[in-house]
């Protein structure tokens, strides 16, 4: 970086005006050079300007010598307090610390106004060629040119600085839009982890009470591991252990989710503009050429967005794998008599009217991977059912072919935030 830095305040520095007669010169090296050492608060400022005044001397040396009458040396001796005024400023830079007067505008362009006016000072007087110009049209000239370099240092630093914090904002846009989307998966997760949970624990009382009933028809079976009585305890006990793990990794998860969660509502707005970016990454990913728009009225602050989102996650995702080679999606919310009714429609083939009696059943799929042959787990509408019947709503599915529309309708009385939650 430090070569890249050098390289540029040179190059730059051949870039300039001659304000009197003679070899003196205005550039924008300068301008470039103060900007980046306020910038890159490592940059060593002392060793920068002088490398980049010795590299921007060897440029205009080995540019301007060929094509004039005059030998290396007497070249060289041009332009060689040029140098001198990158060492000065460098120097004075150091001295008056003027990184640490960066959050201070009027002290910052005062401060590098004299580093810039006191360096080109240092300069003429080893140049002594004042041209003819009068001591005060020299020093006016200096004094302009050097408040208007150093107002331009500081606009390009702001500017540089506005830049990075745009940047660091899109990019923890990014991670958060990223979060959410894996903290609605893991919650989907964790709701199939509890639904299972409870069929353990029916399925535990079930072999249960096929022991009671198998002791109580032959009492003493016990005693012989392989009774019926005995094989029906041993099933309970081990479904029992089944049970306390799965109690335990959900246990877990939920610690984990309680730490991540925001527990505030976020409105509909906010969590759509997220779905449509990751989705928008999604098929970007996959180039497939795939057109989405997202359309939505109103507004709710809802803290079940963990939810919504896993469900349109899915609700899409489906929509973009039905539309072969490419197609048309499109994703809605609405509100209607007391419900948030969210829709994706595509003009993928359609559904068959036998399928769409099974579509939402676990474990159904039509997808199967080409590399490995292996079928998908058909988990995807089943989550969104699940989900949808969790916040006490329902999802109805239309389909034929050219246009197939899946409708979650939730009540708004189970997402909605008051102001005083």
């Amino acid at each position: 970086m430090i070569l890249h830095v050098i390289l540029l305040v040179s190059m730059t520095g051949l870039i300039f005006t001659h304000p009197f007669d003679g070899h003196f010169r205005f550039t924008l090296g300068v301008v470039v050079l103060a900007t980046l050492l306020l910038y890159f608060r490592r940059l060593p400022i002392i060793s920068i300007a002088v490398s980049a005044g010795g590299v921007m001397l060897l440029f205009r040396i080995l540019i301007k010598y060929p094509f004039l009458e005059e030998s290396l040396l007497s070249a060289f001796w041009h332009n060689v307090p040029a140098f001198s005024y990158y060492l000065a400023y460098g120097l004075l830079f150091s001295v008056f610390k003027v990184r640490d007067y960066r959050g201070n505008i009027p002290a910052l362009i005062l401060l590098l106004s004299i580093c810039d006016i006191a360096s080109n000072c240092v300069e003429l007087m080893i140049r002594q060629e004042p041209g003819g110009r009068s001591l005060e049209t020299i020093l006016t000239s200096l004094v302009a040119v050097g408040i208007a370099r150093s107002i331009l240092i500081v606009i390009g630093y702001y500017l540089m600085k506005r830049y990075r914090d745009f940047v660091l904002a899109e990019a923890h846009a990014a991670r958060y839009a990223e979060l959410i989307f894996i903290i609605a998966k893991l919650k989907a997760e964790l709701f199939y982890l509890k639904k299972s949970s409870a069929d353990i624990e029916l399925v535990m009382e079930k072999g249960y009470t096929l022991y009671q009933t198998l002791n109580a028809a032959q009492p003493g079976e016990l005693v012989r591991p392989e009774s019926p009585s005995a094989r029906a305890l041993a099933i309970a006990r081990d479904i029992h252990e089944v049970k306390k793990d799965y109690y335990r990794v959900a246990r877990g998860i939920e610690e984990i989710l309680d730490v991540a969660v925001r527990k505030e509502g976020l409105p509909l707005s906010e969590f759509f503009q997220i779905i449509e970016q990751n989705t928008r990454r999604y098929i970007n990913s996959l180039d497939k050429p795939v057109s989405i728009s997202f359309i939505y009225y109103g507004e709710v602050v809802t803290d079940k967005y963990y939810a919504v989102v896993s469900i349109l996650n899915n609700l899409i995702i489906n929509a973009v794998e039905a539309v072969e080679p490419a197609g048309i999606i499109t994703v809605t919310a609405r509100y209607s008599g007391g419900k948030l009714h969210l829709a994706v429609a595509d003009n993928g083939p359609g559904i068959s009217p036998e399928d769409v009696e099974v579509v939402f059943a676990p474990g159904y799929s039509t997808k199967f991977s080409e590399v490995t042959g292996q079928m998908s787990t058909g988990l995807g509408l089943s989550h969104v059912k699940n989900l949808t019947e969790s916040l006490g709503g329902e999802v109805t599915l239309t389909s034929k072919p050219g246009k197939t529309v899946f409708t979650v309708s939730l009540p708004l009385t189970n997402l909605e935030v008051s102001e005083a939650d």
